[in-house]
């Protein structure tokens, strides 16, 4: 191979080095994007739950869990949507 066809494929090596990278840069923001609305969500629909039911807020963690499964659970055996 002469040196011009060396010199080339090594520049397009490295672009594609690049290009990978900015790749894997965008695939990067794009989850953190993702988990950023997510947690958004969440926060939202946390704050809705103490907002309509604020007696909630003075449960444990594990209390507040074991009262939303029994509450979810009666209303799915009861017919609720």
């Amino acid at each position: 191979m002469s040196k011009t066809t060396i010199e080339k494929r090594t520049k397009i090596e490295e672009q594609i080095k690049k290009l990978k990278r900015e790749q894997k840069q965008l695939i990067q923001k794009e989850k953190s994007e993702a988990d950023k609305v997510r947690i958004r969500r969440q926060n939202n629909r946390g704050a809705l739950i103490e907002k309509l039911m604020p007696h909630l807020s003075t449960l444990s963690d594990s209390e507040f869990e074991n009262y939303m499964k029994k509450t979810l659970l009666s209303e799915s055996v009861n017919g609720g949507s």
